[in-house]
């Protein structure tokens, strides 16, 4: 039997699971009779000082088997792709009931995502009401973006951001208003000398 196990004597004997010899790291069974390194965690087996690192069964505990510098990285980002695509590509049916299986609606629209940051940028006390304009403006042309092609979505996000520019411009005029009136205020009051 060519390449087999052999037993105390030098015979050839069937391979057994049991009597196999067996990886110091994870305990992984030996798959050839020649091999230098573990197939399940890549510890060297025959060391000649007979030293065991750590690191191998860390390696091995977490599942790193074999797996080595960019290699490694370049799978764990090839991985990732495919995840990434494959939740791209669920929609609303594929869950059952007809749920949906993402968190947030996917929005591709860019003038509405631009609205909300100048809704987030038109929060800036008295400065903020240089981004009102512009939070109406392109909610408005993202919510006309969103009804021509609804395979973009950001139809919410350009209501949304409509509604708190127009809330929000009335906040920064009644601040810019009590700006104007302090000095008013201040020349009325009872306690001014």
């Amino acid at each position: 039997m060519h390449g087999g196990w052999k037993d105390e004597a030098g015979n050839a004997a069937a391979r057994e699971p049991l009597g196999a010899p067996a990886c110091p790291a994870c305990g992984a069974e030996v798959r050839r009779e020649a091999a230098r390194f573990c197939a399940t965690c890549g510890r060297a087996l025959a060391a000649e000082d007979g030293s065991y690192s750590p690191s191998d069964s860390l390696r091995a505990s977490y599942h790193l088997q074999g797996r080595r510098g960019a290699a490694t990285l370049a799978s764990r980002l090839r991985t990732a792709e495919q995840a990434r695509r494959q939740n791209k590509m669920t929609t609303a049916g594929d869950a059952p009931g007809g749920a949906r299986t993402d968190l947030f609606a996917h929005n591709r629209n860019g003038a509405s995502t631009t609205a909300l940051a100048f809704v987030a940028y038109s929060l800036v006390p008295y400065l903020g009401i240089l981004f009102c304009p512009g939070a109406l403006v392109l909610g408005g042309v993202g919510l006309l973006r969103a009804h021509r092609s609804p395979h973009l979505g950001g139809r919410r996000a350009s209501v949304m951001s409509i509604v708190y520019g127009v809330v929000i411009t009335g906040a920064q005029i009644f601040l810019w208003w009590i700006l104007y009136k302090v000095p008013e205020w201040s020349r009325q009051a009872p306690w001014a000398f």
